[in-house]
């Protein structure tokens, strides 16, 4: 049997659960093997040769004191408090300068494991701790030198021996900052569109879900702005991609200019941007929207290819209290924007549902419905992924597919959407097997099987007819042996084989804490591999076109930067 990419790649089938409070857990382990190396060096001054002054009972105990404290670190390392591990520390210290003394050696060649406590507090701690660990150390040093006099100047031995531990607590400590200068770059790098130097798609779902956390508490407005240049195809085709990406400068800088400080502003991908503007109600947001379509529309009047943009608005706690509901919602009003004729602003309101944005009549309790299944897409995610993006990449990927492919925008809105529903039947999938680290069983493969045909039922509302069919086939191949009914080549919706290629790429392409990504070139070789069995022949090749064209133009933005 031939293997199945997404079976292989699927988080649910290869199990995984949420990662635990990764920092203390590491730094307590890394403690943990400190005490155990240190009563093992130890007790090798206990069985070697040693002083006939050594308190080997007093040695003895003390190493199985440091065993002990080593074995509760490390097994207790995912419970701990942050704020037990200073004062573990300073156990450590504390046993040390106890072995030293009981060495029967003046001053006992032992003191240096105090140099481990200067790494460690250097590296894992904050300055302020790191300074206390180092003033206990230099206590305990001076109160064994006094204890058990050096033949030569005590105050020379504990100088000296502070002092050279003192430079590798620094060297360590100047290391730690230039390594955590050069995390900020890189993370500030994955979250900047590096054409536009805005923030890009992933810097802006998390400015949204801190803005939102900031609204809730505040309990004030806050609005996203969701716009998209008009026939900005046309640019690249009749003037080249070298205009189309000034164009996108040109934009953006009109866009960052015309915000406030605490505005945001964001390049979510190819000529689609988006603003959070907090404290500001959706007629406020209106205006300053129109405000910069003015000026946009002003900018590229004499242009070869004159460009504009259409806005959509929707605005916390109004139209959404999720950042996943706020984009949906706000989309809708961009897509409404677009169907009115373009160049053109629309704020979300109970009227939205009158326009030909979708085949079937919206009322504001279907629009209450649709959101509500959208935060449980978002929990879905959360359960067994820990990030809420696996589905809205799906949706991203599902509608750049559907307009590869000649979709009518309308209708790729619709696919997106799909997308972002697409999991939405693992919801009833217990936690037992959404959380597995090991392989599925037949038994548990079968639940898992199941999640389409729940996420029809689940979406069992008229205004998601369509959107509920394609969930439901999603899992379909055009070979038969997809599930849940086998459908073969044209029976599936092309919808649906969109939505498969979606989901697959992305499994394949994502890093979890179980399982790393197999990596971009060999997940489209993966893709393929399978056409004609798994995948549909067209919707692969479009989304290869769709990705080649992506990776074409951020070269050619290297290449201008």
């Amino acid at each position: 049997m031939e293997p199945d990419p997404l079976l292989e790649a699927d988080p649910l089938l290869r199990g995984g659960g949420a990662s635990a409070s990764f920092d203390v857990r590491l730094t307590a382990r890394a403690l943990a093997a400190l005490f155990a190396a240190g009563a093992t060096l130890a007790l090798l001054t206990v069985l070697l040769p040693h002083s006939r002054r050594a308190d080997e009972v007093g040695l003895l105990a003390i190493v199985g004191d440091a065993y002990l404290v080593a074995g509760l670190l490390f097994w207790r390392a995912g419970s701990l408090k942050a704020r037990i591990l200073p004062l573990a520390l300073a156990w450590g210290s504390t046993l040390i300068t106890l072995v030293a003394y009981c060495s029967g050696e003046a001053p006992s060649p032992l003191v240096f494991f105090y140099l481990w406590v200067f790494l460690y507090s250097a590296y894992f701690f904050t300055r302020k701790q790191a300074a206390v660990q180092i003033a206990y150390v230099g206590v305990a040093f001076g109160a064994l030198l006094l204890a058990r006099p050096p033949t030569s100047s005590a105050p020379a031995w504990w100088a000296v021996g502070m002092g050279t531990m003192l430079v590798a607590a620094i060297l360590i400590l100047v290391m730690r900052d230039r390594v955590e200068r050069l995390i900020a770059t890189l993370y500030d790098a994955a979250r900047t569109d590096p054409l536009t130097s805005l923030t890009n798609r992933r810097g802006f779902r998390e400015m949204l879900d801190l803005e939102l956390q900031r609204a809730r508490r505040s309990e004030g407005p806050m609005a996203v702005v969701v716009g998209d240049l008009d026939h900005f195809k046309q640019v690249n085709d009749r003037a080249g991609h070298h205009v189309g990406d000034a164009t996108l400068k040109r934009v953006a800088g009109i866009l960052h200019r015309g915000t406030r400080p605490t505005d945001a502003t964001s390049r979510l991908g190819g000529e689609e941007f988006a603003l959070i503007l907090p404290d500001t109600s959706g007629n406020e947001a209106f205006l300053v929207a129109e405000r910069l379509r003015d000026e946009l529309r002003e900018e590229f009047i004499e242009a070869s290819v004159p460009t504009t943009i259409s806005f959509g608005i929707a605005t916390y706690p109004e139209h959404g209290e999720t950042a996943a509901s706020l984009l949906r919602v706000a989309d809708d009003a961009l897509y409404a924007a677009k169907e009115s004729g373009r160049n053109r602003t629309v704020l979300h309101g109970p009227g939205l549902g009158e326009t030909p944005l979708r085949h079937d009549q919206r009322d504001i309790e279907g629009e209450r419905y649709l959101a509500l299944m959208l935060e449980l897409a978002e929990a879905v995610d959360l359960r067994f992924s820990g990030t809420a993006r696996h589905s809205e990449t799906v949706g991203r990927y599902a509608a750049m597919m559907a307009q590869q492919l000649g979709i009518p925008e309308r209708q790729a809105g619709r696919v997106r959407l799909a997308g972002m529903l697409h999991d939405i039947g693992k919801i009833s999938v217990p936690d037992a097997i959404l959380q597995k680290p090991a392989a599925l069983t037949d038994e548990e493969l079968a639940i898992i099987k199941t999640h389409p045909e729940l996420g029809a039922q689940i979406l069992e509302h008229r205004g998601l007819s369509d959107i509920r069919s394609w969930v439901s086939a999603h899992h379909e191949r055009p070979d038969g042996r997809g599930y849940p009914l086998g459908l073969t080549g044209s029976a599936i919706p092309i919808e649906a084989q969109i939505l498969a290629v979606a989901d697959a790429y992305e499994a394949m392409t994502s890093d979890r804490s179980y399982r790393r990504s197999i990596g971009h070139e060999e997940a489209r070789a993966e893709l393929q591999r399978h056409v004609g069995s798994q995948f549909d022949e067209k919707v692969v090749k479009a989304f290869l076109e769709v990705l080649q064209h992506e990776s074409e133009r951020a070269d050619q933005t290297l290449q201008a930067g």
